[in-house]
């Protein structure tokens, strides 16, 4: 009887051992000095299976680069910084595959990529 008790309890512990590591979640993470955006990373292909598509991993980072430019702009409002001033601009240069710019979008100087910020890193538009 004795044995039974601890083989169920051993069954209950595995089970709830194989649930826990079947949910769970993984992120990502961006950062550059005291800005840190964290995103969701997905399992594409079991996404697939389930919903027939699935978000890739790759719109998820580049919606966290673009939210972390946003910060990086309102840190250098604050404190004009060389470093963060160059990892912005890494960023507007970057080639986004799931927010890619119109073709005809110009280059512009660094002080329009700080005023026209909200625009121009707006994590929200998504071109197809």
């Amino acid at each position: 009887m004795k044995e039974i008790l601890e083989v169920k309890t051993l069954i209950t512990f595995l089970i709830a051992l194989i649930l826990i590591s079947c949910s769970q979640k993984y992120t990502g993470e961006v950062h550059f000095k005291s800005c840190k955006v964290n995103y969701p990373l997905h399992d594409e292909e079991k996404e697939r299976k389930i919903n027939y598509e699935a978000i890739p991993n790759q719109w998820e980072y580049e919606y966290a680069l673009r939210k972390l430019a946003l910060c990086l702009c309102d840190k250098y409002f604050q404190k004009k910084d060389q470093e963060t001033k160059e990892k912005i601009i890494e960023i507007y240069k970057y080639k986004f595959e799931y927010y890619n710019r119109d073709e005809s979008f110009k280059k512009v100087n660094f002080d329009s990529i700080l005023i026209n910020r909200k625009e121009i890193f707006d994590s929200e538009i998504i071109a197809y």
